[in-house]
């Protein structure tokens, strides 16, 4: 309350964003769940669950072992933070999303005394870095950065939490954070979910950290005084994660991320193919210099285009990506040749829709281009981190074969 009424005097507004639970005296809506685990009971149930086994076999059978790291190993200027360093500059450059600040800014080495450094390793390189800070409250750990660069086996980032809940067998908690936009919240933030899960994969999110077994997950709440509007202060919460203007941090994002522009064109284009069919109700088909019939085949195939688009930023391979750019491209051709043949318009709107039925499929071409060309540079980007680790293959040395028996030799083809 004090802090609310400090705010208030200051000219600003004041709200508490991922709070455990409900403040008394302000509102409180809810963003996502955190998964809780218990950690003794974590490791002698829930952590011998049969994939987790797997994927731990699987890391050790690459060779990788997880260590605690004091805070002067991490020193500025020592090798292994130097290392680390490396490893979270690759991490972050592999992330399609504009780095966010806030609460998720990569940032380990604040009080390191106050932290809890674990380190996987392969051989002597570092592949994965986890680093938790104590709950007091509630006598626990919370995990802040789990870094996993691109060459570290399947199963590290389980390997690192199994280490942790051993270190932190004694403590009450272990929590991972919030999944965002998960669990019971409201219905816009489901659309949300369920619209910009091509650039943030909230889904997946939740399904890594279920498929942990966590003993429950709890609600994480966005607190602000009942006087304040919801909406304005979920945008304050925004502009600190993108450190700034949201809509220069989205164009950013989009821009940078392969799922981005694909996802662009096809809201742009579900928007368009609405516009398209009032007009075809109007009676209007003639705007566009194309007869009814046209103009309701032109409609099915834009729909369906915005429907593979969506499913393409799901997972946007090089190879779709460039598909949709030649359909765009042969869509505005198609267009084009037919214009060539089509009456003048009639007033300077229809003009204007004529120019955007022919850009709009031209800039989406180029856009869906640019796309393919970022996913096609990561996926190099990540074939390269990948293979240090693996390393050449060495021919084993020849050697004679014992003599055989008839049946032996027999057994041995078969």
């Amino acid at each position: 309350r004090s802090f609310v009424a400090a705010a208030r005097r200051a000219g600003r507004r004041a709200s508490f964003f991922a709070t455990g639970q409900a403040i008394p005296g302000l509102r409180s809506v809810p963003i996502g769940e955190q998964p809780i685990f218990a950690p003794a009971a974590w490791l002698a149930g829930g952590a011998r669950s049969r994939s987790l086994r797997e994927q731990l076999r699987r890391c050790r059978a690459k060779g990788v072992r997880v260590r605690e790291v004091a805070a002067g190993e991490l020193a500025p200027g020592t090798p292994l933070r130097a290392q680390i360093d490396a490893l979270a500059a690759t991490w972050l450059a592999a992330r399609p999303m504009e780095p966010m600040g806030f609460l998720v800014a990569l940032e380990p080495f604040h009080f390191p005394e106050e932290h809890l450094y674990l380190v996987a390793e392969a051989g002597e390189r570092p592949v994965a870095f986890l680093s938790a800070v104590p709950i007091p409250a509630r006598r626990g750990w919370f995990v802040e950065d789990l870094v996993r660069g691109p060459g570290a086996p399947s199963g590290t980032s389980e390997a690192l939490l199994v280490a942790l809940a051993g270190r932190a067998a004694a403590a009450e908690l272990v929590t991972l954070g919030l999944a965002p936009l998960t669990g019971p919240v409201p219905a816009w933030q489901r659309a949300v979910r369920a619209l910009a899960n091509p650039l943030y994969d909230f889904d997946g999110l939740r399904r890594f950290r279920e498929r942990l077994h966590p003993h429950r997950w709890e609600p994480v709440l966005h607190a602000f005084p009942p006087d304040g509007h919801g909406a304005i202060h979920l945008a304050d919460a925004l502009r600190a994660f993108a450190g700034g203007s949201l809509p220069r941090f989205a164009l950013r994002s989009l821009a940078r991320h392969p799922a981005g522009p694909p996802w662009v064109v096809a809201i742009s284009l579900g928007g368009w193919t609405l516009a398209l069919a009032a007009l075809a109700f109007a009676g209007g088909a003639r705007v566009l210099g194309l007869p009814p019939a046209l103009l309701g085949g032109w409609l099915c195939a834009d729909a369906l285009f915005a429907w593979l688009l969506l499913r393409f930023a799901r997972r946007p391979r090089p190879s779709r990506l460039l598909l949709a750019s030649a359909l765009a491209a042969a869509d505005a051709a198609v267009y084009l040749a037919h214009l060539a043949g089509a009456p003048a318009p009639g007033a300077p709107w229809h003009a204007a829709l004529r120019v955007a039925a022919t850009g709009g499929p031209i800039l989406a071409s180029a856009a869906l281009a640019w796309a393919t060309a970022l996913r096609a540079r990561a996926e190099r980007r990540e074939e390269g981190a990948r293979a240090p680790l693996s390393g050449p293959r060495r021919a084993a040395p020849a050697r004679s074969a014992p003599a055989r028996s008839g049946r032996s030799r027999r057994r041995a083809r078969r």
